[in-house]
């Protein structure tokens, strides 16, 4: 494009599975289901779908723990394509999140 415009960016996708846990049953979901974030080149998708996991938290007092992965189906095959487990209670490894 020649001229003083901006060119205007094109969005990219980035699908994740995410999983709701309550606190009375950490081992199986209250809701799984895909999220795709859009995104400009040079965000990163990755913070921007923790953002979305915080606003559960803030908007759903009952999800106790959220799992994010990255695969096929909504089980993760692997431990390898968990990507992050934000929590309410500190656990084991554990980092505090700023956003």
């Amino acid at each position: 494009m020649k001229g003083f415009g901006s060119a205007k960016k094109k969005l990219r996708t980035a699908s994740y599975w995410v999983a709701q846990y309550l606190r009375e049953d950490e081992d199986e979901p209250i809701s799984v289901g895909k999220q795709v974030i859009e995104y400009v080149p040079g965000q990163d998708s990755e913070r921007l779908i923790l953002e979305h996991c915080h606003e559960i938290f803030r908007s759903s007092p009952e999800v106790w723990e959220v799992l994010v992965h990255r695969g096929r189906d909504s089980v993760p095959a692997s431990g390898d394509q968990i990507m992050a487990r934000l929590s309410r209670e500190r656990f084991d490894g554990c980092e505090e999140l700023t956003i």
